[in-house]
């Protein structure tokens, strides 16, 4: 019986210990400007068992309902509502192992361009056929296989931010041709440099003037964020000035994140944050 109390003294400190450490990591997430959710993020296959759980599949892009690994598989992603296999994500049922990927679309490692959600009547992970309108622009953009990740920076100036395998993410200045058929590229420079943020970018989400706008390099995470917050929110005729900083939470506690998107951050103990408006 002694032993039996030893046994159960020292497991009820080891999870007291361990229950303490991700509360200190919440904390400090908070105070870096998240907002803990009520919310909790269940998927076998992405989040570790354990610290010493090196199996699980890494995330490498975040959409609000799905994931791509870095593996390029997809996962679908529901965090009110848990799927039947009570988690909350679940292994896409297609073949494709997205290589590159523009908003809803993707490039697969065979080639071809795939729709990764449902739109207007063609089925989620479809080919996207030559007849969709855009086709000839996620051709351009997505045909390079060196163009990890595009985003529409500005529609009417037809700017494009394109992250390149080199690490470095590129504005590209697009314009239709003569006979207004297909795109070309009229326009290409370096948007943010590797060299800015200590290392290749591997991510990024470009939301304007906002705390949405990011930058994740191997390392660590670098935001948008208003250096004269305090002044620019209080005064109409103080207009925000903005820099991008190292964001606290990854300087402190990246080993415990597994994912963010901008707006979203989820931890490796299924916590689930929101950037602080």
């Amino acid at each position: 019986m002694k032993n039996m109390g030893k046994m159960f003294f020292i497991l009820l400190v080891v999870i007291c210990f361990c229950c303490g450490c991700d509360g200190n990591v919440t904390r400090d997430i908070r105070h870096a400007g998240y907002t803990l959710s009520n919310d909790t993020f269940t998927c076998s296959d992405l989040v570790p068992k354990d610290e010493k759980d090196i199996s699980y599949k890494k995330i490498k892009y975040y959409n609000n309902s799905y994931l791509v690994t870095e593996d390029g598989e997809i996962y679908e992603l529901s965090i009110g509502q848990k799927y039947s296999n009570n988690e909350n994500c679940k292994k896409a049922d297609t073949s494709i192992l997205v290589d590159g990927i523009f908003g809803d679309v993707a490039r697969g490692r065979d080639g071809k361009i795939y729709y990764l959600t449902t739109q207007n009547n063609a089925a989620k992970y479809s080919a996207v056929p030559n007849t969709d309108n855009s086709y000839s622009l996620y051709s351009l953009l997505l045909g390079d296989v060196n163009n990890r990740k595009v985003q529409v920076a500005d529609n009417n100036t037809g700017s494009y931010l394109v992250l390149k395998s080199d690490g470095n993410i590129y504005n590209y200045i697009i314009s239709r041709t003569q006979d207004n058929k297909n795109y070309m590229v009229v326009g290409s420079s370096v948007a943010y440099s590797k060299t800015e943020f200590g290392g290749n970018i591997i991510d990024f989400s470009y939301q304007g003037n906002s705390t949405g706008t990011f930058m994740r390099t191997t390392n660590t995470v670098y935001r948008l964020r208003a250096s004269n917050a305090e002044e620019c929110s209080k005064y109409a005729d103080v207009e925000c000035v903005y820099k991008m900083e190292e964001d606290d939470a990854f300087l402190n506690h990246k080993d415990k994140i597994i994912s963010f998107n901008g707006s979203t951050l989820i931890t490796s103990y299924g916590k689930i944050f929101t950037v602080a408006s």
